[in-house]
């Protein structure tokens, strides 16, 4: 058991030296002036980006623009969507509505489906069946679109969507559309 504790106490300063590093890099790399992601992202395209960006303060923003909270609700909202999309397509293939659903129940809903969605529906339900004793469970599929959500906006996204926020040129914590519009005419 000693052993086990040194190799972990080892494996939690590796860690944590390589995260310094990391640190370090980041920030050297902004010294030497490299672009955030929020930069390239806004250079990339810039009028997609600015369309986007303003959709997202007309739809989540208040009178003085838009908040972190305002990001933060639209977040929740993306994830949920692609959350209930996911639970909903393996819902549907619950013919015997027991909350479970049985691969010879997604065989016979595969023969509705064309090819394409065939092919996804098989991957969705290995994907779901996690322990892979062909029976997709309530517990699965909510597991599933968990793991939906993170895909349809992940944490990265989250952290640049955050970051339009240093925009704000006024300082009021709010991100105006002429704010916007200024920064990406820049």
């Amino acid at each position: 058991m000693a052993g086990q504790e040194r190799e972990a106490a080892g494996m939690v300063r590796w860690v944590a030296a390589v995260a310094v590093l990391v640190l370090l890099w980041v920030e050297g790399a902004r010294a030497q002036g490299v672009e955030t992601p929020l930069e390239t992202a806004m250079q990339r395209n810039p009028d997609r980006f600015e369309a986007t960006m303003l959709d997202l303060v007309a739809g989540f923003g208040g009178p003085q623009g838009l908040t972190r909270d305002g990001i933060e609700e639209h977040v929740a909202l993306e994830r949920a969507s692609a959350r209930a999309s996911a639970m909903r397509r393996l819902m549907a293939m619950d013919l015997n509505a027991d909350g479970d659903v049985e691969r010879e129940e997604m065989i016979v809903a595969q023969r509705a489906a064309s090819a394409g969605t065939r092919g996804r529906t098989e991957r969705q339900f290995a994907a779901a069946d996690a322990d892979g004793d062909g029976r997709v469970t309530a517990a699965e599929i909510a597991a599933d679109g968990n793991a939906a959500s993170l895909r349809a906006l992940g944490e990265d996204e989250e952290a640049l969507l955050l970051s339009i926020l240093t925009l704000d040129s006024d300082g009021d914590g709010a991100l105006s559309a002429g704010e916007l519009r200024a920064a990406v005419a820049r």
